[in-house]
């Protein structure tokens, strides 16, 4: 039952992913800055899995690392409503997408503290299904929802 938080935290990434880009080009943003603040997102989760990682450990927290995953891009996507300014924005998101990967480490934490040595992989693999199909449900809400806004124009 605790993967539930997760299912609708990668859901709402899923619709994310299909209205950020759609808004920084409404804002008079290019593609070019869509790809600027995705590869720069990208390359910061990098360094920032291998802190949170280190977090986890050193403080042995983990549900607290998933808390400030979750309240971060939950605050940050409501600051993203009062953004127009494309360099802010794509700072907003690159700073969302390094507290996002906070709770990879304890969700690995987890999935070992609640199943047996035996079921870790197959727990691993329902989990990742399970949140892959809430990120897919927001990502066809999303495009749903803008088919259906252009059929009404």
């Amino acid at each position: 039952m605790w993967q539930l938080g997760f299912f609708f935290h990668e859901m709402a990434f899923g619709l994310l992913s299909i209205f950020l880009p759609l808004y920084i080009v409404s804002i008079g943003g290019s593609l070019l800055d869509v790809g600027l603040m995705a590869s720069v997102a990208t390359l910061s989760t990098i360094p920032a899995s291998f802190l949170w990682g280190y977090l986890c450990d050193k403080t042995r927290r983990y549900k607290r690392y998933i808390l400030i995953s979750f309240l971060t891009s939950s605050a940050l996507l409501y600051f993203f409503t009062f953004t127009e300014d494309i360099g802010l924005l794509i700072t907003l998101y690159v700073v969302m997408a390094v507290f996002h990967v906070a709770h990879e480490p304890p969700k690995n934490v987890l999935i070992a503290e609640f199943y047996p040595r035996e079921e870790w992989e197959k727990s691993f693999a329902s989990y990742e299904g399970f949140t892959e199909v809430g990120w897919l449900i927001g990502l066809v809400t999303g495009v749903l929802s803008l088919f259906s806004a252009s059929l009404q124009q």
